[in-house]
C-alpha cells in the first residue's frame, strides 16, 4: 500500500508540474519564413525554450503577466506580455547586415524553401521550358544523375531504388515522363522539397539512401484566387489555387505532351503516337473544432506507341508496340491536437504504379476470312496501402517526443503474361496467361520514438529508434535501427553536426535494361533477395560566410549490405 501512495504522490506532482500556462506559436520573418533556433525566454526567469525547424515553440508560462521575449543573433530583440493568447505568430526584423541561412537541421539533411531558398524550382534554369524538381536535387553535392537517364538520382553511392520519394507523405515508385527526360510532378505543385541524404529521423525509413520528401502548397501570405497557363516545347499545362489564410486550400496543376495532337488521327492509329499527363489535386481545410483535413491526389501515366506496315503483292502485315506506364497516388490526412502539449497526425495512402509493354500482330489479305491475329503484353506493378498514426507529445521546455506505428501493406506483380492467337486457319485460338497472376502481398510494420533533447542554449541531442516487422509469403524479419544526432552551435555563426543512422530496405527494384526504367520489376525481400541494410556515419560543419554565403563541409561513412 505504502508503494500506492508513493506512485500515486509521483503522478500528481507530475500532473502539477505540467498544470502551468502552456503557450504556443510559430516565428516567422517579415516575408514569413520560420525562423529556427530563436530563444523563447519568460522575460527574469531561466524559463527558455527554442524554435523547432518550422519555427514553432511550446513553452510552460510560470506567470502570464511575465513579458515573453524573442531573440536571435541574426534578427532583432522583440518582446511581448501575451496574457490571453494560446497560440501567437511572431514577426522578426532581420538586423542589417544578417545573413538569414539557416544553421542546425540534421546532418545532411536540405530543405530547399527556407534552409536554401536560392535554389529553390522558381529560381533554377529552365529545361525546353520547365523548370524540374530532379534538376533542382542534381544539383546538390552527394547527388549525381548517372548516365542512364536524365531523371535518375545516385545519392552518395546508392542506386536509384534506394531513394524513396514522397508526394505529401505518399510514396511514389516512379518519377519519369519520357524515359527519364522529366520528372511527373508540376514544377508549380510543389512548393517546397525537403532531402535527407542518410541521416534521417526516426518516424522516416524503408530506403538506404534518401528521403526526398515534397510538399504541395497548403497556404499563402494572403488569400485569394491565382493560376497560370504554360505552352513549352513538351506540355501545355495549368495551374489554378484558391487558398484561404490558414483556413482551406485548394490547388490543381495539370499538364499534357501536346506534340501528338498536331498527327493525323490514321498516323497514331497505325505508325506513331506518344502522350503523357499528369495531374495534382491537394485539398485542405481547418474544421471547426480546429483539426485539419488533407486530401491530395496524384495521377500520371505515359503512353507510346510505334506501328510497321509490311505490304506485299497479297497481304499487309501490320505490327503495333507499345508500351505505357502510370501512377495513381492518394492520400486522406487528419491532425488534431488532444491538448497543448499533445497532438496526432493520422493518414491513410495508397500508391498503385503500373507498367506493361504490348505486341501486337495482325495480316490483313482479301484471300483470308479472319484477320490472323497475334498479341502477346507482359505487364508489371506494385501497389502500396499505408496506415501511419503520429504523434508529438510537448513534455516540458527540453523534451520533446515523436513517435507512431506505420504500416506499409504491398502487393507486388512481378510479370502477368498475357498470349492470345487467333483466325488462322486450320488451328485452335490460342488465349493463355501466365506468370504472376495474382497481387502477391508483403506486410511492414514500423514502430519508432524519438526524443528531441535541448541540453543546453547550443547543444542539442535527437536520439531515437524504428523498429520493423517485415513478412513476405513465409520469410519474416525484424530489425532494429538506431537513430542519433548531435547538433553544437558554435561562435561566430557556425555549426557542428554529427549523426548515425541504420536503414532496411524491403524492397527492391531488378534492372531489365535500363537503370530507373519504367518496365524495371519491383521486388519484395525474400530469403532469397534479403533485405538491404545500410549504416551511416557522418559529421558536418557549416559556417555562415558574410551576409549571403555561407560554407559546409561534409564527411560520411556508409557501409551497405545484401545489394541485389
Amino acid at each position: 500500500m505504502r508503494y500506492l501512495y508513493i506512485c500515486l504522490l509521483a503522478f500528481i506532482s507530475s500532473f502539477s508540474l505540467h498544470a502551468q500556462n502552456v503557450l504556443r506559436g510559430k516565428v516567422v520573418d517579415q516575408n514569413e519564413n520560420p525562423i529556427m533556433n530563436v530563444s523563447v525566454k519568460e522575460a527574469g526567469t531561466s524559463n527558455v525554450v527554442y524554435t523547432n525547424d518550422n519555427g514553432e515553440f511550446i513553452i510552460d508560462q510560470f506567470d502570464k503577466s511575465t513579458r515573453i521575449e524573442f531573440s536571435h543573433s541574426e534578427y532583432k530583440l522583440f518582446s511581448k506580455k501575451i496574457a490571453k493568447e494560446r497560440e501567437v505568430l511572431i514577426f522578426l526584423t532581420e538586423k542589417q547586415g544578417a545573413n538569414d541561412y539557416h544553421l542546425g537541421y540534421s546532418v545532411g539533411f536540405m530543405d530547399f524553401q527556407n534552409k536554401n531558398k536560392n535554389k529553390h524550382l522558381e529560381n533554377l534554369p529552365y529545361f525546353l521550358g520547365e523548370s524540374d524538381i530532379n534538376r533542382q536535387l542534381q544539383m546538390l553535392p552527394g547527388i549525381e544523375q548517372g548516365t542512364e537517364g536524365y531523371s535518375n538520382l545516385y545519392v552518395r553511392g546508392g542506386d536509384v531504388d534506394q531513394n524513396l520519394i514522397l508526394y505529401n507523405g505518399t510514396p511514389v515508385y516512379n518519377s519519369n515522363h519520357l524515359f527519364g527526360i522529366s520528372s511527373i510532378f508540376h514544377n508549380r505543385s510543389i512548393d517546397n522539397t525537403g532531402i535527407y541524404k542518410g541521416i534521417a529521423p526516426a518516424k522516416y525509413g524503408g530506403r538506404g539512401s534518401s528521403i526526398i520528401n515534397l510538399e504541395s502548397k497548403k497556404n499563402a501570405k494572403y488569400s485569394g484566387l491565382e493560376g497560370e497557363f504554360e505552352l513549352t516545347p513538351l506540355n501545355a499545362g495549368i495551374y489554378l489555387e484558391s487558398i484561404t489564410k490558414d483556413k482551406s486550400y485548394f490547388t490543381i496543376a495539370a499538364r499534357r505532351s501536346w506534340f501528338d495532337l498536331l498527327l493525323p488521327l490514321e498516323v497514331k492509329q497505325n505508325s506513331l503516337n506518344a502522350n503523357t499527363y499528369d495531374l495534382q489535386v491537394n485539398f485542405g481545410k481547418k474544421l471547426k473544432n480546429n483539426d485539419k483535413l488533407d486530401v491530395s491526389i496524384l495521377s500520371t501515366r505515359d503512353l507510346y506507341f510505334i506501328g510497321l506496315n509490311g505490304p506485299d503483292s497479297t497481304s499487309t502485315n501490320t505490327i503495333g508496340f507499345t508500351q505505357k506506364w502510370n501512377n495513381l497516388v492518394g492520400s486522406v490526412k487528419y491532425s488534431h491536437k488532444i491538448s497543448e502539449r499533445f497532438s496526432g497526425e493520422h493518414t491513410l495512402s495508397y500508391s498503385g504504379y503500373g507498367s506493361s509493354i504490348k505486341l501486337k500482330q495482325q495480316i490483313f489479305s482479301s484471300d483470308l476470312d479472319d484477320v490472323p491475329t497475334i498479341e502477346q503484353e507482359v505487364s508489371r506493378g506494385v501497389r502500396d496501402i499505408g496506415v501511419h498514426s503520429d504523434w508529438n507529445y510537448f513534455y516540458d521546455n527540453r523534451h520533446n517526443f515523436n513517435f507512431g506505428v506505420q504500416n506499409q501493406l504491398r502487393f507486388f506483380s512481378t510479370g502477368k503474361e498475357t498470349y492470345l492467337a487467333s483466325g488462322y486457319a486450320n488451328v485452335a485460338d490460342i488465349d493463355e496467361v501466365k506468370g504472376s497472376l495474382k497481387y502477391e502481398p508483403s506486410v511492414e510494420i514500423a514502430i519508432y520514438a524519438e526524443d528531441k533533447f535541448r541540453v543546453s542554449s547550443d547543444m542539442i541531442l535527437d536520439f531515437g529508434l524504428r523498429n520493423v516487422i517485415y513478412s513476405y509469403n513465409g520469410f519474416s524479419k525484424f530489425v532494429v535501427e538506431p537513430r542519433v544526432h548531435f547538433t553544437r552551435f558554435l561562435p561566430n555563426s557556425s555549426v557542428l553536426k554529427a549523426g548515425y543512422s541504420r536503414h532496411n530496405q524491403f524492397v527492391n527494384q531488378l534492372n531489365l535494361g535500363q537503370t530507373g526504367g519504367p518496365g524495371n520489376i519491383w521486388v519484395p525481400a525474400t530469403e532469397l533477395i534479403l533485405p538491404q541494410n545500410i549504416n551511416m556515419f557522418e559529421v558536418g560543419y557549416e559556417k555562415k560566410l558574410g551576409q549571403e554565403y555561407s560554407a559546409t563541409i561534409n564527411l560520411y561513412y556508409k557501409d551497405m549490405n545484401n545489394l541485389s
